[in-house]
């Protein structure tokens, strides 16, 4: 399990699946329904279980009631006879909101609907009085090409533009071009009431004139009154804008709440004289109480105020929604047919709660996803099933400064691209896969993070450290980095002023002066390579063993001279180390070897007197078995001292080998014939594969039979019982190798290079006969007769190889 948790395919499909679910949950959030209907509605969006119990049903729903209402009123103040008149004479006072303060142009004037629709919908201009009379008298006082407004008011503007023609100025009035003036001039010549101001108030450009008092402008002069000229052309503006809006409504909806059956949304209101106020679901033959009964909706009876709630989930509704103007007793069926049969607004939001409750829910469920991916790549990262260390890739050694810019970086672009989403700058498929890819470098960045404060190394490997450190150790060495910068700074400075000069004065004699300061640092520097080359040349020699190697330090100076006679009095302290120690290695040595030779004197007296005892005829049981048991342990010690001598001999140096053609099978069944009555004692099976025929090496004979008698001693001490043995001899043309197997009796809970050091032995509990000295023994004179010596433990397997080289002729003792 550990495995598959921390392996790198593991870690790979949740870094995969992490990008891919990001990827998607951007495109349901962009194409899963509107966004910003997710965000102001999702509560409601999860809690409701169908679109008919959502507030934007019920919201939806009351607007196109108010819309209802708002046509019937739109219908009355457009229609003749239920149908639409152009010709149809409005009253301006009708479609002005301020009722309580309107001109007397507005009280009186009247216009055809018509007009008025059409100047709304070309759209309605204003300029100043003056402008206005200066367009009308304009092109040699001819009349307006606008034939819409009264011939009245153009023989009016024409008559005024000859008297205007006729009025003297003076000639400082006529050299300022004062227009405005000669208008007021010519205008208060004709007798009327009017100032500089009234010429610069805001006017409507009448493009159509009112059925009784023409246009604003008219009734204006013929009551020679202009204070009301601005409010008037205002009010006229307001009303022109309300009927085209209203003509617009009109149009818009006249379909949708006249024609039967082209919408969802069912409305029929009739009053109690059986006219029909609205219909757009009914035909003559059909009850209204049958028809709503499969809708969902409501009918209002306005006689006795009364609701009836069919298939509606909420009833809160306000009495005034059902208002019908001008209207007492009435009924007002409504409902939507929920099979939604027609494209309309109610088919487009029934589809996109849907549409949005399925994105949203698929876009928590992918979050989690993407969460629990995230929190397992950060516990996972660094991690894997081999070891418990954290590993570090090429980007996790680059500096934290760097990797932590990266990662911002990746961080504001990745703002920026959620910002483009959402103020629905762009929703193409390639944000979605912009977007992906800064995740998936977002997090790779991230991860990068998190392995490094893992390892530890967040802080170290940063480039603050770096200066922090470099700080440190100039301060420490301080006398050594500031004499270095020092000089440093003094040869730059000194550069830099002789370039100086010499560039400026374009002098030779400076710039060659420059040179040889050059050439004179340069020599010093290279002077300092070499001392530094020979330090280093010394500290070779001395690690490589030669301990009285001296650095020659007569070429030398200053800290080098310093630091070079250190690395002498190093050496000569090792060199002295080194001869103590083999002193006292050699010490030892002879201890041990006088040790065992002053127990190997008593030792062979007790063994002879041991074995003279045996000899006699003793009848008492308990009297042998207490002399077998000293025979057993005298001999057990003179092993013992054998193996300390032999050990001490090998250790020192004091060994005299007699190098002789042997026959390495021979020797082998020889050593395995002696110890046959110990390996049945165990019931250990020898599996022997030896070369039929002679197989010679050159080694001492005694030394051999040494090692091969400690290899089986070794098998007979520590084999498992009723287990096999496998010995095989193997050569070729150039070596021998002698390769013994058995399984252990104990857990070989140790490393195969120290069961060959002194005293080690394979059984802890020393429960077994044995000194620890076999196998370092048997290595030691394998080693000294140019043999190769291995041990391999594989749990209780235990395997012993000893390879000499193969020799075919005689060879003389040596």
């Amino acid at each position: 399990m550990k495995r598959i948790v921390y392996s790198n395919v593991t870690k790979f499909i949740s870094f995969l699946l992490l990008n891919i679910l990001v990827m998607t949950t951007l495109a349901i959030t962009l194409y899963g329904g509107n966004i910003t209907y997710k965000l102001n509605n999702i509560g409601e969006i999860l809690s409701t279980k169908t679109y008919l119990e959502s507030q934007d049903f019920r919201d939806m729903f009351i607007q196109n009631i108010s819309n209802a209402n708002y046509f019937i009123e739109v219908k009355k103040a457009l229609e003749v006879a239920g149908e639409y008149n152009g010709n149809k004479e409005v009253s301006l006072s009708e479609f002005i909101s301020d009722e309580s303060n309107i001109s007397l142009f507005g009280l009186e004037a009247k216009y055809k609907l018509q007009d008025l629709v059409d100047w709304g919908q070309e759209g309605v201009e204003t300029a100043t009085l003056y402008e206005v009379l200066e367009e009308r008298m304009s092109t040699d006082n001819k009349l307006s090409t606008n034939n819409k407004l009264s011939t009245k008011f153009d023989v009016f503007i024409k008559a005024m533009g000859a008297v205007t023609d006729a009025v003297v100025v003076t000639p400082e009035e006529e050299n300022s071009d004062d227009s405005i003036e000669i208008m007021l001039l010519s205008m208060q010549s004709l007798g009327f009431k009017l100032s500089r101001e009234d010429l610069n108030k805001e006017v409507i450009r009448e493009k159509y004139s009112a059925i009784d008092i023409d246009t604003i402008l008219m009734s204006c002069l013929e009551r020679n009154d202009f204070s009301e000229i601005e409010k008037s052309s205002y009010e006229l503006q307001e009303a022109i804008e309300t009927i085209r809006d209203k003509y617009d409504f009109y149009k818009r909806y006249e379909t949708y709440f006249n024609g039967l059956d082209s919408t969802n949304f069912k409305i029929y209101i009739k009053d109690y004289k059986g006219d029909t106020i609205l219909n757009n679901c009914i035909d003559e033959n059909t009850d209204y109480r049958t028809y709503f009964d499969s809708k969902t909706g409501i009918i209002y009876n306005a006689l006795n105020k009364e609701f009836t709630f069919i298939n509606f989930v909420n009833e809160d509704i306000n009495l005034d929604t059902f208002k019908v103007a001008d209207e007492v007793n009435y009924i007002y069926a409504v409902g939507v047919d929920t099979n939604y049969p027609h494209r309309d607004v109610f088919f487009e939001a029934n589809e996109t709660f849907y549409n949005t409750r399925n994105s949203i829910i698929a876009s928590i469920v992918s979050s989690l996803i993407i969460f629990f991916c995230f929190v397992y790549l950060v516990t996972v990262c660094g991690r894997s099933a081999k070891d418990d260390e954290i590993h570090l890739n090429s980007f996790d050694k680059m500096k934290t400064e760097v990797s932590a810019g990266f990662m911002i970086a990746i961080g504001i672009v990745f703002l920026l691209i959620m910002m483009s989403v959402y103020n629905n700058f762009s929703s193409d498929l390639t944000i979605v896969v912009g977007l992906g890819i800064e995740t998936a470098l977002f997090t790779f960045a991230f991860l990068s993070l998190v392995r490094r404060i893992k390892a530890g190394v967040l802080w170290k490997n940063s480039i603050v450290y770096s200066l922090l450190h470099w700080l440190v150790i100039f301060i420490k060495y301080r006398k050594a980095t500031t004499k270095t910068i020092v000089l440093y700074l003094g040869f730059l400075a000194v550069t830099l002023v002789v370039l100086g000069i010499g560039i400026n004065s374009r002098s030779y004699m400076i710039m060659m002066l420059w040179f040889s300061f050059s050439a004179v640092v340069g020599f010093f520097l290279l002077r300092e390579a070499v001392a530094r080359q020979t330090i280093l040349n010394g500290i070779k020699e001395i690690s490589n063993g030669d301990l009285e190697y001296k650095i020659d330090t007569i070429n030398l100076s200053g800290s080098n001279e310093i630091l070079a006679d250190a690395i002498n009095n190093i050496g000569e302290g090792l060199h002295n180390a080194v001869d103590a120690s083999v002193r006292n290695e050699r010490l030892k040595t002879d201890l041990i070897t006088n040790v065992s030779h002053d127990i190997k004197t008593p030792l062979t007296s007790i063994i002879n007197y041991v074995d003279l005892i045996k000899r006699e005829n003793i009848e008492n049981e308990k009297i042998r078995g207490y002399i077998e048991i000293l025979d057993n342990k005298s001999q057990r010690l003179k092993n013992l001292t054998e193996d300390l001598v032999e050990a001490s001999k090998i250790s020192s140096g004091n060994i005299k080998l007699e190098m002789t053609k042997i026959n390495f099978v021979e020797l082998v069944n020889q050593t395995e014939g002696e110890f046959s009555e110990k390996l049945e004692n165990k019931n250990l099976q020898i599996i022997r594969k030896l070369p039929e025929e002679p197989i010679f090496i050159l080694a001492d004979g005694r030394r051999m039979w040494r090692v091969i008698e400690n290899l089986y001693n070794n098998v007979t001490k520590y084999a498992m019982k009723n287990t096999r043995v496998y010995v095989d001899v193997k050569a070729d043309e150039d070596k021998v190798i002698l390769s013994i197997k058995n399984i252990s009796e104990n857990p070989l809970n140790i490393d195969a290079e120290e069961l060959t050091e002194r005293f080690i032995r394979g059984d802890v509990s020393r429960s077994t006969e044995g000194s620890g000295l076999g196998l370092s023994i048997a290595k030691n004179l394998t080693t000294l007769q140019k043999g190769d010596f291995e041990i391999y433990l594989d749990g209780d397997l235990f395997r012993v190889t000893i390879t000499f080289p193969r020799v075919y002729e005689q060879v003389d003792n040596m």
